[in-house]
């Protein structure tokens, strides 16, 4: 074989064998060094920095997707014709519907307990299942952005305040939870976000404060309720016939990696979130932040039909015990 791979070389011809180097591919949502989500774009140049440097392999990130929408790279990452990508829970959910779960609200009482969660047999778990079911290998789990938040045209202190608002959310899990409040939800696009809620064709919306900052939603929105409502996170998924093509030594690199690359990204998410929440301030919009009374008010109208609906759509109905003893149990550590 050696004699045969020299001949072809000397040839002229393109030789590739398991002994080259590799290229992973990564496809990016967001443009290159985009002010604030850093914890997104750093994670995967955290990644990239580590693989190349304890290994021959080179990491390629392609910003602004220029590989196409976020679920046309999850399907991209699935067939192998690039390795990994930045599509977060919402995308994944569309492939995998037991990640909804993680999404019920006032699942998790702070990131440190779903950090837990992910870090452990619970998140191990559903990764192997992500695995085997989609062909997606989970090499961990990164925050995005961390938890959602309501913002509205008049202030939100308690589940009373959102009636007869007009909100925009998008998905039943939030849609649900929404209307028990009394609100009513709107699927309005993102691109017309700005728009819509400065013409008052929504009253609110909800969003990490990162994504409130990122489209100046401070301009429309003159409040914005630290409701912690939902918790957005993604799998930090690789090709799982790519990686297990890999010597063991390259596993362990990719792995390695990945766990300075959430590591980073956990840290940086806090950072930029709490800087996020003193800019809009400085703006001048007024932060709610809600004591443990009025956070557990809203929870006892918005889980209810919430894991009702996960229930009926999730394939594997048991895990949502599962989901809330895992909780219980990291957040009794």
């Amino acid at each position: 074989m050696k004699k045969l791979i020299a001949t072809l070389a000397l040839a002229g011809f393109a030789v590739f064998s398991n002994a080259e180097a590799q290229e992973i591919k990564v496809g990016l949502s967001l443009p290159q060094d985009l002010p604030g989500f850093d914890f997104v774009n750093g994670m995967y140049e955290t990644f990239k920095t580590e693989v190349e440097a304890n290994s021959d392999m080179t990491v390629d990130l392609v910003y602004a997707g220029a590989l196409g929408a976020p679920n046309e790279r999850l399907a991209q990452m699935r067939r192998g014709v690039i390795q990994m990508s930045d599509a977060a829970d919402g995308n994944f959910a569309t492939i995998h519907s037991d990640v909804q779960i993680l999404n019920m609200p006032y699942l998790f009482p702070d990131e440190e307990t779903a950090w837990a969660v992910f870090d452990g047999p619970f998140g191990d778990e559903l990764a192997e299942s992500i695995r085997e079911k989609t062909g997606v290998r989970v090499l961990g789990w990164w925050e995005s952005g961390g938890f959602k938040h309501f913002s509205a045209s008049r202030a939100i202190t308690s589940p009373d305040d959102m009636k007869g608002l007009k909100m925009r959310v998008l998905g039943p899990l939030a849609t649900i939870p929404v209307e028990a409040l009394g609100a009513s939800a709107a699927p309005i696009a993102f691109g017309e976000l700005y728009t819509s809620l400065k013409t008052g064709v929504v009253d609110g919306q909800d969003n990490s404060v990162s994504v409130f900052n990122l489209v100046k939603l401070y301009e429309v929105q003159p409040h914005l309720a630290l409701t912690g409502h939902t918790y957005a996170f993604g799998p930090l998924g690789i090709n799982d016939a790519f990686f297990s093509g890999l010597s063991e030594d390259k596993q362990k690199v990719i792995t390695d990696a990945a766990e300075k690359a959430i590591a980073f990204n956990r840290q940086k998410s806090r950072e930029i979130e709490a800087n996020a929440i003193a800019f809009a301030k400085e703006q001048g919009v007024e932060i709610i932040e809600l004591d443990d009374e009025a956070r557990s008010a809203f929870k006892s109208v918005m889980q209810p039909p919430a894991r009702a609906w996960l229930e009926e759509n999730v394939d594997s109905p048991d895990l949502i015990d599962a989901a809330e003893a895992a909780v219980k149990a990291a957040a009794n550590q």
